[in-house]
């Protein structure tokens, strides 16, 4: 707007700027704000989901593997070798030597763990809500500021 239309502006156009920029203001921080909190709801049902499903994943292996182990042991000779494997039970004269697997599990489990990455999605999408708002409260400040000069002009 030029100066002269500034000048001229009717003392209800002024009241209604005045009071309609602070609502304004308002309702963009609660948009703002509710976009920002969905998305970070919405990145955690995703982790939660995907653990979820690791989980199912997890079960049906086990459970595939279990009936697999009901068929084996049904095996005479499978049930045989288990148990010399398992229970330490043995024929006349043999010997049994135990080999311990906590190390081959501990392995195990730090290679997954350094498979898993770190889900840093929600810091950026914060940080990137954050750099938004700034921005918008700097700009209503200076077109406040330069308001305020041409009043004062």
């Amino acid at each position: 707007m030029s100066k002269k239309h500034k000048k001229h502006m009717s003392v209800q156009a002024r009241n209604r700027l005045f009071f309609l920029r602070p609502i304004c203001i308002f309702l963009v921080f609660f948009l703002i704000i509710t976009i920002v909190s969905n998305t970070i709801t919405l990145y955690k049902l995703n982790d939660e989901k995907l653990e979820k499903e690791k989980t199912y994943t997890k079960s049906q292996e086990k459970s595939e593997y279990l009936k697999n182990e009901i068929i084996k042991l049904n095996n005479p000779e499978y049930l045989a070798m288990y148990a010399r494997e398992q229970y330490s039970y043995s024929k006349d004269g043999e010997l049994i030597l135990k080999i311990n697997k906590n190390e081959e599990e501990k392995l195990e489990s730090s290679v997954e763990n350094k498979n898993e990455k770190g889900n840093y999605n929600k810091y950026i999408v914060l940080g990137i809500s954050i750099f938004i708002l700034w921005s918008f409260i700097s700009l209503i400040r200076r077109k406040d500021d330069k308001s305020n000069n041409e009043k004062s002009v």
